[in-house]
């Protein structure tokens, strides 16, 4: 028998209903302790309750970063994650410390006096609140976005205005309620000297071009050794971006940057030849790596970056790349940083501005 079934994406679908059943169980049974016979129940089984509970919450809470780290989610879910999270970080140290403070009172024997059992007992009620939030979120998850019904999926905005700057018929620049896409086509280098401004090189040192592939246009933009620096004209605070990039015939670094403030001050995504990719932030011209993985892709990449408040990811193929945390970043541009020598292929490249929930 396997240990995960295969309906099962990861272990943690399976264990996270364990700490919330045991936590509520010892709240109730510490209400209900004020009023049953000692012979019946006491505060002692109540304490090993929350102790096998919190126990239980630290595996939940460590199985659901895993878990995070192996599924793909809409832009929309990307914010309950976050939230989801951040509501079981704080009740995995809620119930710890607390169980941790009932041993003690234990251990001096203070538990028989009724004021301390009854302090006890209005302590934990926020811990309830944090486990409910995290419960909520999580089953938002998996109702609304993940492995239930999908329907908060459907409530999406996915229809597309052009952009009315760009007046060129064919153009392929989008925006939407929710941010904007960028499909290379007949125009793409207008669209590309129109909506992009450089901070570092040139437009012409890229020397762009654009390629065909039957019915689909390429933008190739060819890199030299110096760098190269351009960004998306608006700024963005949380954002999904994904871009549809071949690095095949480019030996460098290429970074997928965001909330771009200037040259010396921006979030990235760098993407080695060597296979390596990094995720972190340059903030007055100092590199910080948050996290740092290797990868083993060729060809026509799918890379989603998201940047959402102190949780940032990026996705290869739909599979979770490299995951770090930092500072909440502010709003700023979104772009591409080249140091390399050869060129890059970009099919296409989208922007979706996350909403809290």
């Amino acid at each position: 028998m396997e240990l995960i079934p295969q309906w099962a994406p990861n272990i943690h679908p399976m264990l996270v209903h364990f700490p919330i059943a045991i936590i509520l169980l010892a709240v109730l049974m510490d209400f209900l302790n004020f009023f049953l016979p000692d012979k019946w129940w006491d505060d002692l089984k109540t304490t090993i309750l929350y102790g096998v509970g919190a126990i239980s919450a630290i595996i939940a809470y460590y199985t659901g970063t895993l878990a995070a780290d192996s599924v793909f989610l809409p832009s929309g879910a990307q914010s309950v994650l976050n939230e989801h999270a951040d509501w079981a970080w704080w009740t995995v140290w809620f119930f710890g410390i607390y169980s941790l403070l009932r041993i003690f009172v234990h251990w001096y024997k203070k538990m028989d006096q009724k004021l301390i059992r009854i302090g006890l007992f209005v302590l934990v009620l926020p811990g309830v609140f944090f486990l409910y939030e995290t419960g909520d979120h999580g089953a938002k998850m998996v109702f609304g976005y993940g492995a239930g019904t999908g329907q908060l999926m459907n409530q999406q905005e996915t229809t597309s205005i052009p952009t009315d700057s760009l007046d060129e018929a064919g153009s392929t620049f989008m925006v939407n309620e929710n941010g904007w896409s960028w499909e290379i086509g007949p125009n793409g280098l207008s669209t590309l000297l129109t909506r992009f401004q450089w901070l570092e090189g040139t437009a012409s040192d890229l020397q762009p071009t654009i390629a065909t592939n039957g019915e689909n246009h390429l933008l190739r933009i060819s890199a030299a050794s110096s760098s190269n620096f351009f960004v998306q004209k608006n700024s963005y605070q949380n954002i999904q971006v994904d871009y549809y990039l071949d690095l095949s015939d480019f030996n460098g670094e290429i970074s997928l940057v965001n909330h771009v403030q200037d040259v010396n001050n921006y979030d990235f995504v760098t993407l080695s030849s060597d296979g390596t990719i990094s995720q972190g932030r340059v903030s007055g011209g100092n590199r910080e790596v948050f996290a740092e993985e290797s990868y083993s892709a060729t060809g026509m990449l799918f890379i989603r970056t998201v940047g959402n408040g102190t949780h940032f990811r990026a996705y290869i193929n739909r599979e979770m790349a490299v995951h770090g945390h930092g500072d909440a970043p502010e709003a700023g541009s979104i772009g591409l940083q080249l140091n390399g020598n050869g060129s890059v292929l970009i099919d296409q490249i989208s922007l979706t501005q996350l909403t809290d929930h």
